[in-house]
C-alpha cells in the first residue's frame, strides 16, 4: 500500500477493506453497488486513490458503513489489526 499522509483516507481504506471481507464480498460486487469501475475501487480500497465525496458515499451506502466510523476517535466494529496489503 502507498503511504497515506490522509489519516482520514487510510482510515477509509481500512473501513471499506474490512467490511468487505467481512461481508465476504468481492471487490467487483462492491464496486458494481456503488456504480464504479472494479479498477477504481481497487485503488481506492488500497489507498492509491481518493475517493470523491460522492463516491465515498456510494460505496459507504452499498456496504451498509455508517459515517460516525469514519469520526476521530471512532473504531470501526470487528477490525483486525493488520493492514491492507
Amino acid at each position: 500500500m502507498s503511504r497515506q499522509t490522509d489519516p482520514i483516507q487510510r482510515k477509509f481504506s481500512r473501513l471499506i477493506y474490512h467490511t468487505r471481507t467481512r461481508k465476504h464480498l468481492t471487490q467487483a460486487a462492491v464496486a458494481e453497488g456503488a456504480d464504479i469501475s472494479k479498477r477504481w475501487y481497487q485503488r481506492i480500497e488500497k489507498g492509491e486513490a481518493r475517493a470523491s465525496s460522492t463516491t465515498a458515499l456510494r460505496i459507504m451506502a452499498f456496504l451498509e458503513i455508517d459515517s460516525k466510523y469514519l469520526q476521530e476517535g471512532n473504531e470501526f466494529p470487528n477490525a483486525g489489526e493488520e493492514d491492507i496489503a
